[in-house]
Formats: C-alpha cells, sequence, structure tokens
C-alpha cells in the first residue's frame, strides 16, 4: 500500500543534509519504490515529506543505501519517521527544484561522461547512462555485433569484448548536438585485435537522449577492415569470384 512517510533529521545542516545526498546518488539513481520527496527546515531541523510504494520500499532504502550515506557523510542522527497511509501521491512531474537543484547536464556533457567513463574501465557508469528501453545496434556484419535492448544486454556486450581485442580504445574526436534530442559522435576505434592486428578506423555514433538517459545508439565503421583485423592469424580471405572474360582474381591472405 502507498504511504507518506514523514521523516525529521534533527540538527542536521543543509550542507550536511546535501553530503548525505551525494553519497546516496538518489538523485542519479532512484531509489526503487520511491515516488516522491520534499524537504524543508524548520529552525535547525530538517524535515521530509516522502511518498513510497510501501513501508518495506523505505526500510530497505533505509537499511541499503540511506544508512550508510549517512555514516560516510559523518551525519551520525536517528531519522524520526512516521508513517501514513496515503490517499493519493500525484506524479505532476519528474526532475528537482528548489535552491540545491542541480544544473541539468546536457546531452552533450552525458555522452562525453559516458566515453571517459569507458576509457576509464568504469562500465557500472556507462550503464548508469542508459534508459532500460535502450535499443543498441552494432553492425552485425562482424562477430561481436548485433542488436541489444536495455543495459543487461548491453553488459553482456560489453562483457565478450575482451574475447576480440587484447585493446581497445573508443576515442570520440567531436560531438554534433542536433537540438531535438540526437546527438552525432565522431570518433576513432583504435586497438588490436585478439590475432595481434592493429586497427585504427573511423567512426561515427548517433545517439539518442531523453531526460538524461540514452534511448538508442548506432554506430558505423569500415566492418570490412574491422573483419580483417578479426581473422585469425594465417586465415585465408574469401576468394572474389572471377567476371566472365577477367582474369583470376587471387585470394587475399
Amino acid at each position: 500500500m502507498t504511504v507518506i512517510a514523514e521523516i525529521v533529521l534533527r540538527g542536521v545542516s543543509r550542507e550536511q543534509y546535501d553530503a548525505v545526498r551525494t553519497e546516496c546518488r538518489w538523485l542519479e539513481e532512484p531509489p526503487d519504490g520511491g515516488i516522491a520527496h520534499l524537504t524543508w527546515w524548520d529552525g535547525e531541523d530538517c524535515r521530509n515529506v516522502d511518498a513510497w510504494a510501501d513501508e518495506d520500499a523505505f526500510t530497505a532504502f533505509g537499511e541499503q543505501r540511506l544508512g550508510p550515506a549517512m555514516a560516510r557523510a559523518g551525519v551520525d542522527v536517528q531519522p524520526e519517521v512516521t508513517f501514513h497511509p496515503a490517499h493519493e501521491a500525484y506524479r505532476v512531474s519528474a526532475g528537482v527544484d528548489g535552491e540545491s537543484a542541480p544544473e541539468r547536464a546536457s546531452d552533450v556533457d552525458v555522452l562525453r561522461r559516458g566515453y571517459a567513463a569507458f576509457a576509464a574501465g568504469d562500465v557500472p557508469a556507462v550503464l548508469a547512462m542508459f534508459d532500460e528501453t535502450l535499443d543498441w545496434y552494432t553492425p552485425d556484419s562482424v562477430e561481436f555485433g548485433g542488436r541489444f535492448t536495455g543495459p543487461q544486454e548491453v553488459a553482456g556486450f560489453f562483457s565478450r569484448l575482451p574475447g576480440h581485442f587484447t585493446e581497445l580504445s573508443v576515442a570520440p574526436d567531436a560531438f554534433l548536438d542536433t537540438g531535438s534530442g540526437t546527438v552525432v559522435v565522431q570518433g576513432h576505434l583504435r586497438g588490436r585485435t585478439t590475432a595481434a592486428r592493429p586497427f585504427d578506423l573511423p567512426f561515427l555514433h548517433v545517439w539518442t537522449l531523453r531526460d538524461g538517459k540514452a534511448t538508442s545508439f548506432t554506430e558505423t565503421f569500415d566492418t570490412a577492415k574491422m573483419n580483417d583485423a578479426l581473422a585469425p592469424a594465417g586465415a585465408q580471405q574469401p576468394q572474389i569470384p572471377a567476371q566472365p572474360g577477367s582474369p583470376e582474381q587471387p585470394a587475399r591472405v
């Protein structure tokens, strides 16, 4: 049953509250079962009113995220919580308003952070920028390519890349924001395959984003050259059939 939770944090300052919010990451990763959250100060006391799917959702959030975040932020205060059955919880809008509301990052900023996280090997941070409905497409004419839906399938895609590459750099060179939720990224794929062949290929990535989350991704690059780099050492490439009246074409090695 949906509940309203009144929470009082006695003597907690704005600076302490913001530190807990940063540690808890509830703006970046909204808690399961959380519906709404309001905060204000009554003298020195921080007061909050929340709407939750049920008491268990709030309790799990408190035990798994809020409590540890308060400890990391050095806030040693026991929250005073009172629950009320909700008559209704009406979602008017999403986002954060008020004096502490962070400035929303642009779509280009979101993607810049994503490419930087991938370069640093921080896959969870990359996956966090994806909407649950993400439609990801890498050309299926290469053996690691295909279409993947949602962060978990893309995580599987990422996990298979070390089976094809001993080195892989995805380096963006330019970002073009169309202003309509689509960003085009130009850059280079560089590295070395497990066949010990180096490669340096230009790429074009087309992203769509909504509310700071990526909803689709399509990439293009020279798949023929990539397949050449991926081919096992000593493998013989398919021979191109000779046209009538033309000389035989030698097989590529």
